[in-house]
């Protein structure tokens, strides 16, 4: 018996037709992170071979390539809106009008976005994202960076699992998205990385999973990744990270709307067995 993964939302910072490469990281500095996503068939809880798996999350400054101005708009490094000379303040404190009971109804660009909405790039970077096809074992391997966080999201991976589709010119075209989800990491690895450079360079207040909205309202629980440090004893000096997701290939799930809460498709309890 597979449990069904439950969907997160995309967010707003999804970039179609990313490269397929396992090493993501563009030089970017960070802790060194080994990821290893195994998908399995729900139905059969056999792995899922031949499926899409598209990455992508920010760098240690809490910056999406793709959006790197607006992802500052949001809580970019030192300097930036949210920096010491922001509205954060240099002690690194919440900016004002964020309320760790409604994180996700945080305060945006001048005018009051709330949730960002889904937005359109601003930038041709690419680093931190990249797309692999599942193997005879449903797994995928990425080499990217421990991600930094940014004003009302805590450490966080964004993932896809797309089935029915081909690679072409270095990305992978048509098929459908079986699985829109997020990884999350045990609070306390996160919380002694962001002590360390290039980490706490990023002086706004982070959002700690209590406080992060997808993480208490998407069954962020469920998708905490087993880590393992490359170095015994040292975190620091490198992690591998592993997560089982199981989808359903033959379904379109509606996902979880931007705005938060189910989509009108995303039919009833998410994450039971199957």
């Amino acid at each position: 018996m597979c449990r069904l993964a439950a969907e997160q939302e995309e967010g707003p910072y999804y970039v179609e037709d990313e490269l397929v490469r396992s090493n993501i990281v563009e030089g970017k500095p960070g802790v060194p992170l080994s990821l290893r996503l195994v998908v399995l068939d729900a139905r059969t809880c056999k792995p899922l071979q031949n499926a899409a798996v598209d990455i992508w999350h920010c760098d240690a400054e809490g910056i999406y390539s793709g959006y790197t101005q607006q992802s500052r708009m949001q809580g970019g490094p030192p300097g930036g809106p949210d920096g010491p000379d922001g509205p954060g303040g240099p002690n690194g404190g919440p900016p004002p009008g964020f309320d760790p009971q409604h994180p996700g109804d945080r305060p945006g660009p001048p005018g009051g976005m709330g949730r960002p909405p889904k937005n359109n790039p601003t930038d041709k970077f690419t680093f931190l994202r990249g797309i692999q096809i599942t193997g005879a074992d449903g797994s995928v391997n990425f080499q990217t960076v421990f991600p930094g966080f940014y004003q009302g999201r805590t450490n966080h991976i964004h993932f896809k699992v797309r089935e029915g589709g081909q690679v072409s010119s270095k990305t992978y075209t048509a098929g459908h998205t079986a699985h829109t989800g997020q990884l999350f990491f045990p609070e306390e690895v996160s919380i002694q990385l962001m002590q360390h450079e290039p980490y706490s360079l990023h002086k706004i207040h982070r959002t700690t999973q209590a406080e992060d909205h997808v993480f208490g309202e998407q069954n962020g629980q469920l998708f905490i990744a087993r880590l393992q440090p490359l170095h015994p004893g040292n975190f620091g000096a490198g992690i591998h990270a592993e997560l089982v997701a199981a989808v359903d290939p033959t379904a379109t799930p509606a996902g979880i709307q931007l705005m938060g809460g189910p989509g009108p498709n995303s039919g009833p309890n998410p994450g039971a067995p199957r």
